[in-house]
């Protein structure tokens, strides 16, 4: 007994530490982030679908506030009015510019004592407790995942800035080491499978419970669609044919002047030119096209003659297989993510180039399923049977909107490897396209 009551200390010490290294590891990566800026970059808004980057910093510190300090630990308030500034509800994107928010300084300060006193709460914690929010250590692990989206909400939002961000310059001319067929495809049998998790150690409540789901026989690109794909629906005036689109696609489609995605410049002669982050290059037609909003992969879609996957086939491709009994946690097994496997994490600042990691397939031979950029699905965000809000409902619940959003599979380059797995579910409105996303096609059989 009392060689079991040690090996669950040393256990959970062991557990303690890995936390706080992870909390630590994405602080610096906020500080990295930021570093470079000057005060004018952190607190303009550099378009109004995206707030100031100070607003973000001050967030992550009253969210890591909130859950660490208060709830897990009883404390008050550091300052009530930061519950207000920070409510992302309460103030939409457009508006954050406009708030009386904690200039950089203030923001860096209030974020470092916060910290400091959630490593020391970290280290009182029975992470063995029955209490769900601090079990397994559930909790940090909600707040390191989420200053890790945060940093890629940043990410976008740097990309839309009018200026050269100090940031690398990113050469999207890649060298092709393993020639592919871009536009290959996988079939996938029909039948019944298991969708979702119930793992309550890190998977946020919209990807639980567990349940099962049948779909039909179907076939799924082997890759996503790339930008030499995407520019023959420009070229055939793909966002002219108002046949290609859906209604509501159609009417965004005429309210605004896009015509190729974001970061898209034509070029007389030749391939266009992308620009990311400030710096222009040509683009590399066999990289994943990215920044296009659902309307756009739905219409390309249909010029294709395919369609969006649903997020079922989608999950179905990549974690499962042929005869499997049980699903994978990732597409290509239960190894963490590493750059052998995907292209996550800011390691390469944008898409790699289709067939670039063929360790990273699911069994069924689908390839970059996690990484690169994240992929539309046709699927509504909506609650899975059973679903039940943990530990609040404006993370999820309240998202569940009548079609209002859809959803968004995988993972993109900017995203971290805490937030990369086969059931994650990411998810916005069918017009956005500042987000790293891009698209790969389902076909009927």
């Amino acid at each position: 007994m009392i060689a079991d009551i040690r090996g669950a200390s040393v256990a959970e010490d062991e557990a303690k530490t890995r936390l706080a290294r992870r909390l630590e590891l994405y602080r610096a990566r906020t500080a990295r982030l930021i570093g470079p800026l000057n005060d004018d970059d952190i607190h303009r808004q550099h378009a109004a679908i995206m707030g100031p980057l100070v607003w973000d910093v001050g967030h992550v510190g009253n969210f890591e506030e909130l859950w660490l300090l208060r709830k897990l630990d009883g404390r008050p308030a550091h300052d009530p009015m930061y519950d207000k500034l920070y409510n992302p509800l309460d103030n939409p994107r457009w508006t954050r510019g406009e708030l009386p928010l904690l200039n950089r300084d203030e923001a860096l300060d209030y974020i470092s004592e916060v910290r400091g006193d959630a490593l020391d709460i970290l280290k009182r914690t029975e992470l063995a407790a029955c209490e769900p929010l601090a079990r397994d250590g559930y909790v940090f692990r909600m707040v390191i995942q989420h200053e890790a989206q945060h940093q890629e909400t940043m990410l976008q939002a740097l990309d839309l800035r009018d200026d050269l961000a100090p940031y690398p310059h990113i050469d999207l001319r890649q060298a092709q080491s393993r020639p592919v067929d871009d536009a290959e495809r996988v079939v996938i049998a029909g039948g019944p499978f298991l969708m979702g998790t119930d793992d309550r150690t890190e998977a946020y409540d919209n990807e639980r419970p567990r349940h099962r789901v049948e779909v039909g026989e179907f076939a799924i690109d082997r890759f996503p669609a790339t930008n030499r794909r995407y520019a023959r629906f420009i070229e055939a005036a793909g966002y002219e044919r108002a046949e290609l689109w859906s209604r509501e696609g159609w009417a965004w489609r005429e309210s605004v002047d896009h015509a190729a995605p974001q970061g898209w410049a034509p070029q007389a002669g030749g391939d266009p030119l992308i620009r990311r982050f400030g710096h222009v290059s040509e683009m590399s037609p066999e990289a994943p096209v990215q920044h296009v909003s659902f309307h756009e992969a739905e219409a390309f879609a249909r010029f294709e003659g395919g369609r969006l996957p649903t997020e079922a086939e989608w999950e179905k491709a990549a974690a499962w297989g042929p005869g499997a009994a049980r699903p994978r946690i990732y597409p290509w097994g239960s190894a963490p993510p590493s750059a052998r496997l995907a292209n996550i994490g800011v390691g390469r600042w944008g898409p790699a180039l289709v067939g670039s990691y063929p360790a990273g397939a699911s069994a069924y031979g689908v390839e970059q399923m996690l990484g690169d950029v994240y992929e539309w699905t046709s699927s509504p965000f909506k609650a899975y049977p059973g679903f039940g809000a943990f530990p609040y409902r404006e993370y999820s619940e309240v998202f569940f909107d009548d079609d209002k959003h859809r959803v968004l599979r995988g993972a993109s380059w900017a995203t971290a490897p805490e937030v990369a797995r086969n059931t994650f579910r990411n998810w916005d409105l069918p017009i956005r396209r500042q987000i790293f996303s891009g698209v790969r096609l389902a076909w009927d059989i």
